[in-house]
């Protein structure tokens, strides 16, 4: 338990808590829980750059980590589409992110348990994506805190926003599990 596997450990609570708190509490528990998802994406980013720079990348965190990003970005997304006074979008919208991300964890863990010689780090194109879906969550909450909160009105502009970074979102995410398939096709098949 090093410590970018601590980091990760800690992104996996906040990605728990962070939903809990949007969807439960009240316009300071709210701010707290925005605060809270801006550590978990700075972890995001320190767990994995400590790891490499002091040769510290362990299974372990190879498989906590992707699983991390997931509970916080799909905790998020759904927290956004699912409650009555956070409803932002339709839940149809993540169901295509939510897809590929537990499908894509699920070969990863496969590939790992069978020790086969596949490298389950997340490409490029992955990086990519986990990227922008933490900035397409950050853009969704101030819409969302300015809109209940402020005096931010719904507009055209305003969808055009929230709908383009979840457009993009989910392409990225689609792109990049197609990425994952395409490389790895002959590895699930020996899987079985």
């Amino acid at each position: 338990m090093n410590i970018p596997n601590q980091l990760t450990i800690l992104r996996i609570i906040l990605g728990i808590i962070v939903p809990i708190m949007m969807a439960f509490t009240d316009f300071n528990g709210r701010v707290l829980a925005g605060f809270l998802f801006s550590i978990a994406g700075i972890t995001d980013y320190l767990d994995g750059w400590y790891a490499r720079k002091y040769n510290l990348v362990t299974k372990l965190g190879k498989i906590i980590d992707p699983i991390a990003d997931k509970i916080i970005v799909l905790g998020g997304f759904f927290v956004f589409s699912s409650l009555t006074d956070l409803d932002m979008y339709s839940f149809w919208w993540i169901v295509p992110i939510f897809l590929r991300e537990v499908l894509i964890t699920v070969i990863r863990f496969v590939f790992l348990v069978k020790e086969l010689p596949v490298d389950v780090a997340a490409s490029w194109s992955g990086k990519v994506k986990t990227m922008l879906q933490f900035m397409t969550l950050p853009v969704i909450y101030f819409i969302f805190m300015f809109q209940h909160y402020g005096n931010l009105q719904a507009a055209l502009w305003i969808d055009c926003i929230l709908y383009g970074m979840l457009i993009i979102s989910i392409i990225f995410a689609l792109q990049s599990g197609w990425s994952f398939f395409s490389k790895n096709w002959k590895y699930m098949k020996t899987a079985k």
